[in-house]
């Protein structure tokens, strides 16, 4: 059980990355979901989907840095969340602020799931 506790946060922060990956590349290739996206957007989920994958790594192994990745990551989609909603509230799809608000919450579950394995 010990283990499956040190091994979550990694777990959780591989999913969300993934899931940014799988997201932004979809429509950087054309797909078309239905509403009004942005078109810097898709790209920063890509990109920060794909650097998200190393704070899971480094999660996994434990590594001294791990953190303060992850936090860079927190960080990054904390303040376009906080852009979303002050400079582009009319102009981006609500689904855009879920899915932004989504990752800012699974970061703070990240955070304290490794609080509570300290």
């Amino acid at each position: 059980m010990n283990t499956i506790l040190a091994k979550l946060p990694s777990i959780l922060a591989f999913l969300v990355g993934a899931m940014s990956i799988v997201a932004g590349g979809m429509v950087i290739r054309g797909w078309q979901p239905g509403y009004n996206v942005l078109s810097w957007l898709p790209v920063y989920n890509f990109a920060v989907g794909l650097l998200t994958l190393i704070p899971a790594y480094l999660l996994w192994v434990n590594n001294r840095y791990a953190l303060a990745a992850s936090i860079v990551i927190f960080a990054l989609h904390a303040s376009i969340l906080a852009l979303l909603l002050a400079l582009f509230r009319g102009q981006v799809a609500a689904q855009s602020i879920g899915a932004m608000s989504f990752r800012v919450i699974m970061w703070m579950i990240i955070f304290a799931l490794l609080r509570f394995r300290r």
